[in-house]
């Protein structure tokens, strides 16, 4: 039955769902299918209302590191990304940092500026934001770290390129988030395609931006873009570059005990997500000998890897 679309005012809906075949069918009376075109209209509204997004938030991006200074203690990245649908089906959109900078960014008058966190805990404040602008990729920040405890293992895993995302604390503002309704066909996305559409953010209440070594997700990589060999040897390749990260930061013991522990909990991570793909079959296999070949090597070294980590002495 037809189901009004975002794009669409209620004149433009109730003529569609007047000549729909399958309301016809249903509905040969016409006063009938008008009152049922009429409430389908009603009741869009009404489901619209009850999905707003309110509350707290939290959103990661893995923009690179743009630089770390170990002399100055500055590092430069971005806490968030545009145009980008996340997990959550969220995009948010540029200009949704712009009233928080005015009003608690790095030049205002406020006493609660945004801060710069570890993990999102606002008893560990890692530095002093310097700059915090928007640009045409998203939130980008400089921060001068301390020289606490927090302040200097932060600058070790920068440095080390242990951290590589950033997430943002924020609350949602209702009226500035637009659910925007896609067609399944005409979108490869998969969770677009499960909700429909994804939600447009025009604005957020930032109170914060941290630092995070692993996201919310980190047991499974994202099967869904792994569409061939070479996509699953990319996936592969960096998740084997970041255990051997974090294994040389711990054998290193440069780090305080409470970051050895985060350390270990991502090697766990890593191997949950390696024995995720050892089963993975991400595309039909060419009749090619060769690929075949390549496959079951691939295969064979992710298996070596997990075996690996499940011996590691810390």
């Amino acid at each position: 039955m037809p189901e009004p679309l975002n794009n669409e005012n209620r004149e433009d809906f109730l003529d569609r769902c007047m000549i729909d075949a399958e309301s016809e069918m249903t509905f040969p009376d016409t006063d009938q299918r008008f009152a049922f075109c009429n409430s389908q209209w009603d009741n869009r509204n009404k489901e619209k209302k009850q999905d707003m997004k309110t509350g707290y938030g939290n959103k990661s991006t893995s923009l690179e590191v743009k630089e770390v200074d170990t002399d100055s203690r500055i590092v430069a990245g971005y806490f968030s990304a545009f145009n980008n649908i996340d997990s959550d089906g969220d995009m948010i959109m540029q200009g949704a940092f712009t009233k928080s900078i005015q009003e608690h960014g790095v030049n205002s008058d406020s006493n609660r500026k945004i801060s710069h966190l570890a993990f999102h805990d606002v008893t560990r404040p890692v530095g002093n934001l310097k700059v915090l602008r928007e640009d045409e990729r998203g939130l980008y920040f400089e921060s001068e770290l301390g020289t606490h405890d927090d302040g200097e293992n932060a600058l070790k895993m920068y440095k080390d390129g242990i951290i590589k995302e950033h997430s943002i604390g924020f609350n949602y503002i209702s009226d500035k988030t637009n659910f925007i309704e896609v067609e399944k066909e005409k979108t490869e996305h998969p969770l677009v395609k499960q909700l429909g559409g994804y939600w447009s953010i025009s604005e957020v209440k930032l109170w914060e931006g941290s630092f995070v070594t692993f996201g919310a997700n980190a047991e499974t990589p994202n099967l869904t873009n792994i569409k061939s060999q070479d996509d699953l040897n990319n996936v592969l390749s960096d998740l084997k570059q970041r255990m051997e990260t974090f294994i040389k930061a711990l054998k290193d013991g440069n780090y305080s005990q409470k970051y050895n522990n985060l350390f270990e909990v991502e090697l766990m991570q890593i191997t949950k997500q390696f024995e995720s793909l050892v089963k993975f079959e991400p595309f039909q296999k060419e009749s090619q000998s060769n690929e075949k070949s390549d496959s079951e090597k691939q295969k064979e070294e992710t298996k070596r890897i997990v075996s690996i980590l499940k011996t590691i002495k810390i």
